[in-house]
């Protein structure tokens, strides 16, 4: 079949698969921006934290909320405490596969690269500080919650846009 119609055919299939890895470029470097901007921030509100607050102190910002400057030694909620060396193989691994997985699934729903690039800035952010501070400065302190930071931040809204693209998006992997 190599009429008028097959090659009719044949030039939308191409400018398509032209158009679909154009935007998925487009997805990429979004993520990568927006990881950059979080791992940024995250970075530099913990050298502002560690500047500014002593260790221990507090300081009250509204009704519930305060800043305060603490090292946490651990994960999530101060678990695994004292066991960087560990967390940080364990962070390194995670952060590769979260990339790997995100490169099939970048093209599926327009919230992967924000929320891949919102987790994998998180996730550096909170790395640097495992390997070079031998511990997470965290100074967001909210009502009962353990204080977190920005690199949280973007770890868990990350997750959740994550995973809300692929209920959106169906499931299919």
């Amino acid at each position: 079949m190599s009429g008028p119609n097959h090659t009719r055919r044949t030039a939308i299939s191409l400018a398509i698969e032209r158009r679909l890895r154009r935007e998925a470029g487009y997805r990429y470097i979004l993520m990568g921006l927006i990881a950059a901007s979080v791992l940024a921030l995250d970075q530099l509100t913990k050298v502002i934290v560690r500047a500014t607050i002593p260790v221990g102190d507090t300081i009250d910002v509204l009704p519930g909320i305060r800043l305060v400057d603490t090292v946490n030694t651990g994960i999530a909620f101060g678990l695994f405490p004292g066991r960087q060396a560990l967390v940080s193989v364990v962070t390194l691994v995670a952060i590769g596969a979260i990339a790997v997985l995100l490169v099939g699934f970048a093209g599926r729903h327009a919230l992967v690269p924000i929320g891949g690039g919102l987790l994998l800035g998180g996730s550096v952010g909170n790395l640097i500080d495992r390997v070079f501070r031998d511990g997470v400065t965290d100074f967001i302190a909210i009502g009962p919650w353990p204080p977190f930071n920005v690199a949280d931040i973007g770890v868990t809204a990350g997750a959740i846009l994550l995973v809300t693209a692929l209920v959106l998006s169906g499931g299919d992997g």
